[in-house]
This record gives structure tokens, sequence and C-alpha cells, in this order.
């Protein structure tokens, strides 16, 4: 069962069952097929203890995006999209991938009643960082781009693995008979022959 970042902020009661969660899964850097499970609208709260590019109250998407992992195990990554000129490139980006339609001089419509299970291809990397509680050396996943839709054929869909293909059998070409090679000499017979000359030009083995 995949849950959305909306499941997860859910209350639980007192008495409630509690599930064990899922395992984290680090996904090899690569193209990955991937399909929308949630999005939600914000606002951008700049934080007081660093010095934040995005403009303060700014609007802004969380996509939240399911890919499989070579194992087989589901996993989610999170990607926000914040809604100001510096950053239209990413939007443009994440509708061109999904399939939104593109203009003669690369616009895109921002359609966001198409994005729920909408599905596109993305190159995902590892990063590593240092936690900040712990000092550990760890690596997690991250959206590096959302790819075009061209690209959905080289993505590594690992989720439904193609079956082996047998293999094609090369049709034989049929051999081509060389005609036999006449010799411009007469084969040898018990009878005394009288030698000849070759003939003018020199020997034709061609027949």
């Amino acid at each position: 069962m995949t849950m959305n970042a909306n499941d997860e902020m859910e209350i639980l009661g007192w008495d409630d069952e509690v599930e064990e969660g899922s395992p984290f899964v680090l996904l090899p850097a690569g193209d990955y097929p991937f399909v929308v499970v949630n999005v939600e609208r914000g606002i951008y709260e700049k934080p007081t203890n660093y010095d934040s590019k995005v403009p303060a109250n700014c609007p802004m998407a969380i996509v939240t995006i399911e890919v499989t992992a070579p194992s087989g195990q589901k996993t989610t990554l999170n990607e926000k999209l914040f809604l100001y000129k510096k950053m239209q490139w990413k939007i443009n980006q994440f509708f061109t991938s999904i399939g939104a339609p593109k203009s003669a001089d690369g616009k895109v419509k921002m359609n966001w009643n198409m994005v729920l299970g909408s599905h596109g291809t993305a190159k995902i990397i590892i990063n590593d960082y240092k936690d900040r509680k712990t000092g550990e050396d760890k690596q997690s996943n991250r959206i590096d781009t959302f790819n075009e839709p061209a690209a959905a054929a080289n993505a590594t869909n690992y989720a439904q693995p193609q079956a082996p293909q047998p293999p094609v059998q090369q049709a034989q070409q049929p051999t081509q008979q060389q005609a036999p090679v006449t010799s411009p000499f007469p084969a040898p017979t018990n009878t005394p022959q009288q030698p000849q000359t070759p003939p003018t030009g020199g020997y034709n083995f061609g027949g």
C-alpha cells in the first residue's frame, strides 16, 4: 500500500493499530518511469534560520511521484515546484514530461487538473548529505530532471520487466554455385594427344 503525504499527516487515535512502516529504499541513479500519486498546494514560508532565495509567501505545489526499485519495492519522492518566474523552467519541464502540449514558442499551460495519476520519466540521482543530528554521512534520492516524453523509451521500467525475446534466426542464403572452371588444356586420356598451343591473349579461366 502506498502512503501519500496526506495519509502521513493523519492523526492517530490512542487505541489505533499502528503499522511497521515502509523500509527505506535507495534507488540506483538512472532514468525511471513514474506516476504522480499526490499533489498538494501550499504557500512557502520563508525560514528564519537561513537565507532562502525563494520569495516569501510564494505559491508552491508539492508533487509526489512513485517509482519502482530494481528489487520491485516501490518508493516515493517529493518535488517542490515554486511558482515564480525564475523557476518556471522547472515547471515547464515537469508538465512537458507528463504530456502537456507545448506551443511553438516552447510555452506550456499549467493544467493542475491533469497532474494526479499522470505518467512520465525522471532522471534520479543519489544525494550525499550529513545528518544534522548524528553527523553521519547518509544518502538519499533526488529528482535531477524531468525528461521529455521521447526519453520514456530509454527509461528503465523495473516494475514491468520484459520477458527475454527468442533469438532471431537468420534465414540462410542460398549458396551460389560457381560454374566449373574450364581449362584451356584438354583432360589427359589414354590416347596420345598432339600438343596444343594455348589460345592467344592468355588463359581464359572464366569458361
